[in-house]
């Protein structure tokens, strides 16, 4: 059985790829069309009413609104925060001069309810400030527009009886409106997920788990191995790439099912390659989940995927990325030694962007230090990327290491790299990934045989 903690870190709303940034696109976009809309009647209204003075809040939910739309494209979790908090503070502005006067009731405050529920509904469970701490905020200022409390901190302005009478109306309407439609998106999400969970469980058993292999090369070109990169072939004839479906499958545990099929594909290449005297020597790396680590039944599978295969062990190497170092190290490293013991070796991904301190490192049966594509991007144009990349090759020099730079897309990006003292490669500048097919080609053509 999983681990609890795993479970909880791994296992709840996981939802860092397409999914999710698809999500937060709409809500942000949703946001953006609602903010410049309403700031944009609103301050026409009150420039019909000359009161320009109470319009500037709506010329800042205006800003809020263009920032939402632009920021939807990034899709990501600051954006999703930096416009929540536009937002909010909008709103409490205008709820200030909003107070309740003669038989017109507050009505703006009612906007805090959709911006909760959204705010709940897209941050992910392990963001707690977004998906709770904000959204109980939220709900304790509506609390206190609602009973008055904060009818202390308004100004004493006040937009004329008739257009707050019509206004409350409007904006009624208008938040609950809102707030149904977040809904409508949370439950075309949640069915969206619940389908492609099913798709995914049929998956495995209808051979629809592909492999597709990116090289791993020495400086002149020649191949040390391959990465094993899964690919779902999906029913409708798309290939799906792993940000669509690898976090459903840990947040599912079919990541179990789906991670034993890349291991068997990967046993069943080097199988094939240990026949060859030009591919005896070739490793193949597949990236393990933290959430199939932890699970005790793990180890068991891997070693009786080796046994059957007739795999030399020594050429399987597991990938576990930096960060998933993050919770329960010592059972991590306890499965890795475990696996250790089989003879399979271990490299870390995206060293640099993780946790890990050099103390942990130190613990770790590693003998790759794969170093992440943002540093090597980066490289050619900070000086102090350079400088970082350096130290990390010292360190895996020091520690008995190899390190391998992920990402490498041009000549002048290796030619540094080189410099700095990295001898393993991987990047389009090499070869994309690829199918078995392919691959095969790709190690018989001649400028491979030749190095290059």
């Amino acid at each position: 059985m999983m681990n609890r903690a795993a479970r909880s870190e791994y296992g709840v709303l996981r939802f860092h790829g397409a999914v999710r940034r698809e999500k937060v696109s709409a809500i942000l976009s949703l946001s953006g069309i609602a903010c410049i809309s309403l700031g944009l009647a609103w301050t026409i209204c009150y420039l019909m009413f000359d009161r320009a003075e109470l319009s500037i809040v709506f010329v800042g939910l205006m800003a809020v609104g263009i920032l939402a739309l632009v920021r939807s494209r990034r899709s990501d979790g600051a954006s999703l925060l930096i416009v929540a908090h536009g937002v909010l503070a909008a709103i409490c502005a205008i709820a200030l001069i909003d107070a309740p006067i003669e038989r017109v009731p507050r009505s703006v405050h009612l906007f805090l309810l959709p911006l909760a529920a959204g705010a709940a509904f897209t941050f992910e469970a392990r963001e707690r400030y977004g998906s709770m701490v904000f959204p109980l905020g939220c709900m304790v200022l509506f609390v206190g527009f609602a009973l008055g409390t904060l009818d202390t901190l308004a100004p004493g302005l006040s937009p004329p009886l008739e257009l707050r009478e019509w206004g409350a109306r409007a904006n009624t309407t208008i938040s609950m409106a809102l707030l149904a439609a977040i809904f409508g998106i949370y439950r075309l999400d949640i069915g969206k997920r619940l389908r492609l969970e099913r798709e995914l469980g049929r998956a495995v058993r209808n051979g629809e788990i592909e492999v597709h292999y990116q090289p791993q090369v020495r400086v002149d070109g020649r191949p040390i191995g391959v990465e094993a990169l899964v690919r779902w072939r999906h029913p409708s004839g798309t290939t799906l790439s792993p940000d669509t479906f690898i976090p459903l499958a840990e947040e599912s545990t079919l990541i179990n099912d789906i991670g034993l099929e890349v291991l068997r594909q990967a046993c069943g290449l080097l199988e094939q390659w240990s026949h060859h005297p030009n591919t005896c020597g070739l490793r193949v790396a597949v990236n393990i989940s933290p959430v199939q680590l932890l699970d005790a039944a793990f180890v068991p599978s891997v070693a009786r995927l080796v046994a059957q295969s007739g795999i030399n062990p020594a050429l399987l190497e597991l990938e576990l990325t930096e960060s998933a170092l993050s919770a329960d190290t010592a059972e991590m490293i306890e499965r890795m030694r475990e696996l250790e013991v089989l003879g399979v070796s271990w490299a870390l991904d995206d060293f640099g962007t993780g946790y890990s301190s050099l103390s942990t490192l130190r613990r770790l049966p590693v003998r790759k230090l794969k170093i992440d594509r943002q540093f090597v991007q980066e490289v050619t144009a900070q000086e102090r990327t350079q400088r970082l990349l350096g130290k990390i090759v010292e360190i895996s020099q020091i520690m008995g290491m190899n390190a391998l730079a992920e990402g490498v897309e041009t000549v002048e990006q290796r030619d540094l790299l080189v410099t700095l003292g990295c001898e393993q490669f991987q990047g389009y500048l090499f070869a994309r990934p690829m199918p078995a097919a392919a691959l095969h080609a790709w190690l018989d053509s001649p400028m491979i045989c030749e190095g290059v």
